[in-house]
């Protein structure tokens, strides 16, 4: 089995810096990025797009799908890491903002909750979903996921690491494993050596 990790295009929070909402949309440049992942996608044999709901990943996983004219499955599990509500739209480098991330990376850090935003313990066990039901259900087929920087590095970490991924070696591996927008990640599973990490971040496209 083959696993095609897109990151979505960039969003306006992207290029604005603030905090996303599950529904900011793609810039301009974003919706030309998914564009041209799409057209780097034409030719690659795919079976099947799973897509998180969130509206950046929702655009561009409609854009890919009509280029490859498969449908689209929604799925939660893919969904970026939750961050507090409270930080929802605002901007990233507002003092008050700082304040907020740094309380919620520390307690992400000691495996507890801050205000509303998931827990490492929830976030890893979502990640390890997505690989499970994957394996199950698309065991010998060639899959498509559109998702999020953060996430897409969980799975990533669960394929390497499996449960000795701890919270302070993810915040290690999320600063310090830059993903791109339209990135494609590529993992792969055999019955030899399980799963396998083949390539990271890949934006020749772009």
């Amino acid at each position: 089995m083959l696993v095609y990790l897109v990151r979505h295009g960039e969003s306006l929070a992207n290029k604005n810096q603030f905090h996303h909402t599950p529904e900011t949309p793609l810039s301009n440049k974003g919706m030309k990025q998914a564009e041209i992942v799409a057209e780097r996608l034409k030719n690659i044999e795919i079976d099947f797009i799973y897509s998180s709901p969130q509206k950046r990943a929702k655009q561009t996983a409609e854009i890919i799908s009509k280029r490859k004219n498969l449908s689209v499955e929604f799925w939660e599990n893919l969904k970026e890491i939750r961050v507090p509500s409270k930080v929802w739209g605002r901007l990233l480098n507002d003092k008050e903002t700082i304040k907020i991330d740094k309380q919620s990376l520390y307690s992400f850090l000691k495996g507890e909750r801050y205000s509303d935003a998931e827990t490492f313990e929830e976030l890893s066990a979502r990640g390890q979903s997505v690989l499970d039901h994957l394996l199950k259900e698309h065991k010998d087929q060639k899959v498509l996921c559109v998702s999020h920087s953060t996430m897409t590095k969980m799975i990533v970490a669960r394929i390497i690491l499996g449960n000795k991924l701890t919270p302070k070696i993810f915040v290690f591996l999320r600063k310090h494993l830059w993903a791109k927008n339209t990135g494609i990640t590529i993992c792969e599973y055999t019955e030899k050596y399980g799963w396998t990490l083949n390539t990271w971040n890949d934006t020749s496209h772009l």
